[in-house]
C-alpha cells in the first residue's frame, strides 16, 4: 500500500489538555510529518552478499534529519499523501536521493528553539491575520515539515509556497498531493 515518497502526516485526536491546546493553536490535528522511503536493501554479510529489505522513513526529530525504521511509527494514526502528477512521480529517484543527502548532512539539526522563533510566530500571525515577517520564512535548523519540504524543493518540486514556515497540515492541503489512505500504521501498510 505505501509507495516510495509517500508523505505520512500524523493525526492527533488525543483528549489530553496539551493535545487540545496544540490543535487549537495550530488550527489542525496534524502534528508531525515524515517521508516513506520504501524498502531499502541493506547488506548483512559482505562475504555472502546477503541483502535484507527494510522499510525506512526520512524524518526530523529530536536529533535532526535522519533515516529510521517505519516500525518505530507503528500504531500512529496517519494520513498518507501521494504526488498526483505522473510528471512529478518521475522525480521520485531524485527525491529519495535528496532525502538521503539531507539525512547525511551534519548541519541539518533539529533545534527546539526554532519552534519559538519560527513556528509559534507563524501561528500567532495567522490567528491575528498579520503578514509573516520575511526573517521568519526559512530556518536552517530543520523541523519535520521544513525537512520534508526541503527535499522536494531540492528535487525540483515545490509542494508548498516558499514564503511560509511549513506546518504538517500544509502537506494535507497541498494541491500537488492527494490523500490515498488514512488509518493506523502497521506492518500491513507496507
Amino acid at each position: 500500500m505505501l509507495q516510495p515518497c509517500d508523505i505520512l502526516v500524523t493525526v492527533n485526536w488525543e483528549k489530553d489538555l496539551w493535545s487540545r491546546i496544540r490543535r487549537w493553536g495550530v488550527g489542525s490535528p496534524y502534528s508531525h510529518v515524515y517521508l516513506f522511503l520504501g524498502k531499502v536493501a541493506l547488506l548483512t554479510d559482505r562475504r555472502q552478499g546477503r541483502l535484507i529489505r527494510v522499510p525506512l522513513i526520512f524524518e526530523s526529530n529530536g536529533r535532526g534529519c535522519c533515516l529510521r525504521l517505519l516500525s518505530e511509527r507503528y500504531g500512529e494514526t496517519v494520513v498518507v499523501m501521494r504526488l498526483k502528477s505522473y510528471e512529478d512521480r518521475k522525480r521520485i529517484p531524485a527525491i529519495l536521493a535528496e532525502a538521503i543527502k539531507l539525512a547525511s548532512d551534519e548541519s541539518a539539526r533539529y533545534d527546539y528553539w526554532c519552534i519559538t522563533r519560527f513556528i509559534i510566530p507563524r501561528i500567532i500571525c495567522e490567528k491575528l491575520r498579520l503578514p509573516l515577517p520575511l526573517s521568519w520564512h526559512r530556518n536552517p535548523k530543520q523541523v519535520c515539515s521544513e525537512a520534508c519540504w526541503e527535499i522536494y524543493h531540492r528535487a525540483g518540486i515545490d509542494l508548498l509556497p516558499s514564503d511560509i514556515v511549513p506546518l504538517p497540515g500544509d502537506f494535507v492541503e497541498s494541491p500537488l498531493l492527494e490523500e490515498v489512505w488514512q488509518g493506523k500504521l502497521s506492518e500491513l501498510c507496507q
